[in-house]
């Protein structure tokens, strides 16, 4: 008896639970729910908040339910032209949101057929990248890069389509994922980089050759100051020693013997400077003015 009062709770228990199952719902704080009734949505409004929610069992009522999160669409490998004739092949990302719960059920009602619709519309891109040059999508500097200008311009562009579309969905971003350059492309951009470096290599040599032609001018300039100057100052040196001189001359004029002997002493006092012994033949200049003729012996002997 026990033991068929154990099986009536349980099988009771078990009706419960799945009674609660069928008439009930949950929703997530990273989710959305649409409830519809007969395939029409319940007062058109979405439930929102998170928490337990009932409903009548299927097939008169159902659950729908949608993330709240961010989704993310990535695109093949598309080959697109820039504006100035270079091939460029891009990958594009699309990141979205269902913005209106109850359009996007109406419209597309998953994820899926919402992904299919969106898909053309990032190839749709081309008008977009066309509008831009090669050195704006590709640059070692980056201030020269427009790649945000294209992401904003295609965002703009997709939303002002999927305003008319009525899908309920919000684009947050439009993204470059991966951008590579063709075989004739790569060869183009090489060609064009040694054009640029060689440009750039002879603005530095003529840039060079300004600045070595500046710093030999100046250092001739400044040789030419430094000449001139102590030419001016040898000439006033020269000048007064010639003044200084002349009043020499003058005095020696007035007692030249004296001026002879002055410049004999002179002229030994140099030889003599560091105790040198000496033979002199009295004829020499000076010997006889200093030591006079020695007695028996004449000059000319």
């Amino acid at each position: 008896m026990k033991d068929h009062i154990w099986t009536l709770i349980i099988a009771v228990a078990v009706v419960c639970v799945l009674l609660f199952y069928t008439f009930s719902y949950t929703v997530r704080y990273d989710e959305v729910a649409v409830i519809t009734r007969f395939d029409s949505v319940v007062g058109d409004v979405a439930v929102e908040e998170p928490g337990l929610g009932f409903r009548w069992p299927l097939p008169i009522d159902r659950v729908y339910k949608y993330s709240k999160k961010l989704q993310l669409l990535e695109d093949q490998l598309e080959e697109f032209q820039t504006s100035d004739g270079y091939a460029v092949i891009l990958r594009t990302d699309l990141t979205w949101r269902i913005e209106d719960p109850i359009a996007f059920f109406r419209s597309l009602r998953t994820v899926e057929k919402a992904q299919e619709q969106l898909r053309p519309l990032i190839r749709e891109l081309t008008a977009v990248v066309s509008k831009y040059r090669f050195d704006q999508l590709v640059n070692n500097d980056p201030s020269m890069l427009a790649l945000p200008e294209i992401e904003a311009a295609a965002k703009a562009e997709l939303t002002s389509k999927l305003a008319g579309l009525g899908f309920g969905i919000a684009i947050e971003r439009v993204g470059v994922r991966r951008l590579i350059l063709p075989e004739s492309t790569t060869e183009k951009v090489f060609e064009r980089m040694r054009t640029t470096r060689e440009a750039l290599a002879e603005k530095a040599r003529a840039e060079g050759r300004a600045r070595a032609s500046t710093i030999r001018s100046d250092a001739e300039s400044a040789r030419d100051r430094i000449l001139a100057f102590a030419q001016r100052r040898a000439e006033g040196i020269r000048s007064e020693g010639l003044q200084e001189a002349a009043s020499y001359y003058e005095a020696f004029k007035q007692n030249e013997e004296l001026a002879i002997f002055l410049n004999a002493m002179q002229s030994l006092q140099e030889i003599l400077a560091n105790n040198t012994k000496f033979i002199l033949d009295s004829g020499q200049i000076g010997a006889s003015e200093l030591f006079g003729e020695v007695e028996g012996v004449s000059e000319d002997e």
